[in-house]
């Protein structure tokens, strides 16, 4: 048996668990993407093998080791349904006795006074959360069940300095914290451990890349100790690259380490950062996440680094780097003198005393920590927030880029492609579309929170070519003609040859009869040898009213024709039923 430093329980005993664990619920993963750049890194892409947009990649210092961080991420996305966060669930959903779990609690919104109620949240959250907008009952209705009639759906987290017991909204926590702060281990506190050291790592790799924080090197005489880490480091030297180890615990306060690796060919650089109380895991973490997923042909792909502390800062940027450390770094990072002195740390103990070190870690910053445990599925899983302190997006995000934005557009639009309207309504349609602060190249999907169908007409549609449909059915021409062309230009490598030439015919059709010299017929023969006869009489009819809505196909609320959808809604109903035989269990 593989036992390795921060973990409860050998890796072999661990995999077992979870692969027994998805026989028993009939879910069948894919294990591929094997990628080992260097002696002692290894990642894996793992998926549901009937629905990969589900997956997970792991990494670690052997292929067991990241095997074994595959399988623990995948079950925190399943247990805590992060991985149906941007899906619409269906009607039996919707309308089910509970949407995502059996403890879940729901406010019915008040017409006349949507302010947040003293049910949602606590007194001091609400002011957090609500200080700088208007945040209402309305802005939190979650995704999943697309329902304001039923309200907003709330799930209980516990304070885990008091025991307070909070509701905090689900649609809240997918649209500020992600996958911060979830953890799966083999007990309670190795979880638990695993939660806080992830919100402590992205805490600090923030305010390093905000603030430009120059951090002390590592001396080689610490980095020695630890064999394996230490050659690989020295593997990443050569070559035009450079590693080099910064100490990130912004003097002693957080157990954190910061790998930045140079690419001296193209002047460019990326940094990792990993956290955990023992510093030889801390270390360990930061390396496999530096090459997860890549290999050496990929680091050439990042950009220089940037004096310009206000662009480093920027919103967008800061998420580049949570998402896959594409993000620049600001170069105050690389001052001669760090910001820091560089500080030893270590921590020995159990999970369990590693578990308290970090909460008051976190208590002397003055945040409070909420806890919710997720183990109806046999495996230790915890998901942690920290407001103010792990939110990996905005809190005006709430307000301004909420994932329920599409809500009120999913019936009609699903049943559009089957409408047969006045030419009056469809002008109502195209200027109510027009007015959404959406922009052309967002694809449509997405905002309703469907899954499409590969290669389906509904994967590649964007709201600048559903605009066109729709201003086609309207008889907008001219409206129609600017977002044909722009259709045309966006897709150029996205779409088939066949479908350009669709969008072109239109284009040519549109102009003979927005232009007052031009005349159709005297072009029509002429539009028949560029495009073929079949793709300009399609055209022509979508012109002229007697076709709409190009291969679209129609559906309704239950996602009917959404193959890939209904896979989503069987996974997420697997895990619905293993709620259910926990309960009766206990």
């Amino acid at each position: 048996m593989t036992t390795i430093v921060g973990k409860d329980a050998p890796l072999e005993q661990s995999i077992e668990h979870f692969t027994d664990t998805l026989k028993k619920l009939n879910i069948e993963v894919v294990e591929d993407n094997w990628l080992n750049p260097l002696d002692n890194v290894y990642s894996v892409h793992l998926a549901i093998a009937s629905l990969p947009c589900i997956y997970t990649n792991g990494k670690g210092s052997s292929r067991l080791a990241a095997r074994a961080s595959a399988y623990g991420e995948l079950f925190e996305r399943l247990a805590t349904h992060l991985s149906f966060s941007d899906y619409y669930l269906g009607l039996d959903n919707s309308n089910a006795p509970y949407v995502h779990f059996k403890d879940e609690k729901w406010t019915v919104i008040d017409q006349a006074d949507p302010s947040l109620p003293t049910d949602v949240l606590n007194a001091s959250l609400r002011k957090f959360y609500s200080e700088n907008n208007d945040l209402n009952l309305e802005d939190l209705v979650d995704l999943q069940s697309s329902s304001f009639s039923r309200g907003v759906c709330s799930i209980p987290f516990t304070n885990a300095r008091n025991g307070e017991v909070v509701y905090f909204p689900v649609n809240l926590l997918d649209n500020l914290y992600g996958s911060n702060g979830m953890s799966a281990g083999n007990t309670e506190y190795e979880a638990l451990v695993q939660g806080l050291s992830e919100i402590i790592e992205r805490y600090v790799k923030k305010e390093v890349i905000k603030r430009g924080l120059a951090l002390p090197v590592i001396p080689d005489e610490i980095l020695s100790k630890y064999e394996k880490s230490y050659k690989t480091l020295q593997e990443l030297k050569g070559n035009h690259l450079t590693a080099v180890c910064y100490d990130a615990s912004l003097g002693g306060k957080f157990p954190v380490v910061c790998v930045v690796l140079f690419n001296q060919s193209n002047g460019t650089c990326f940094a990792s950062f990993g956290s955990h109380p023992i510093f030889e895991v801390a270390l360990d973490r930061t390396l496999t996440e530096l090459m997860q997923g890549r290999t050496f042909s990929d680091l050439d792909n990042f950009d220089a680094p940037d004096f310009d502390l206000e662009r480093t800062s920027d919103i967008v940027n800061l998420e580049s780097h949570f998402v896959d450390s594409t993000g620049i770094l600001p170069m105050q990072m690389f001052k001669k003198v760090p910001d820091y002195r560089f500080v030893a740390w270590d921590f020995s103990g159990n999970t369990q005393e590693q578990y308290k070190a970090l909460r008051y870690m976190i208590a002397k910053l003055g945040f409070d920590i909420y806890v919710r445990s997720y183990n109806y599925l046999g495996v230790c899983v915890y998901r942690t927030v920290v407001p103010g302190m792990s939110e990996i997006y905005p809190v005006d995000d709430l307000i301004y880029n909420n994932t329920n934005s599409g809500i009120d557009f999913q019936e009609a639009l699903l049943s559009l492609p089957q409408t047969e309207e006045s030419i009056e309504t469809y002008k109502s349609y195209l200027e109510e579309l027009e007015n959404e602060n959406v922009d052309n190249d967002a694809l449509v999907c997405p905002l309703l929170g469907i899954l499409p169908d590969s290669k389906s007409a509904w994967e590649s549609l964007r709201m600048g070519e559903l605009r066109c449909l729709i201003a086609l059915a309207a008889g907008e021409h001219e409206k129609a003609l600017e977002y044909a062309q722009w259709t045309i230009s966006f897709n150029q490598v996205n779409f088939t040859l066949d479908k350009i030439a669709f969008y072109q015919c239109i284009t040519k059709i549109l102009e003979c009869k927005t232009e007052g010299s031009l005349k159709l017929e005297d072009y029509q023969q002429g539009l028949e040898l560029l495009f073929g006869k079949k793709t300009f009489e399609t055209a022509l009819d979508h012109v002229n009213g007697n076709a709409r809505f190009g291969n679209l196909i129609a559906s309704d609320l239950n996602l009917k024709g959404f193959s890939a959808h209904q896979e989503l809604i069987r996974i997420y109903n697997i895990l619905k039923e293993a709620q259910e035989n926990h309960n009766v269990k206990k």
